[in-house]
């Protein structure tokens, strides 16, 4: 994600407004790739950040997600039957 100072808008700021669209837009016939969701934060805002996302696109909006992730904690999620249910690698 870039930045759009010019409008006040951070990196991170950019990249939650390019979230919550994919989030509105998605439907259970969507591929949804999502690529180090998080990185412009702390750590623990940011894993929950990613958490909360992989979970909605998952179990609320049941498409195919290709999520790409630097927080090993989400990787406790392919134990989930409601998240993983073997499909987390």
């Amino acid at each position: 994600a870039d930045d759009d100072l010019a409008n006040g808008m951070s990196t991170f700021l950019v990249e939650l407004h390019h979230t919550a669209q994919v989030l509105e837009q998605a439907t259970p016939r969507s591929l949804v790739i999502l690529d180090e969701l998080g990185r412009g934060t702390s750590t623990h805002d940011g894993v929950a950040i990613a958490h909360a996302t992989l979970r909605h696109l998952v179990q609320r909006v049941g498409c195919a997600t290709l999520f790409v992730t630097h927080y090993p904690q989400l990787a406790a999620l392919s134990e989930d039957p409601e998240i993983g249910g073997g499909k987390i690698a």
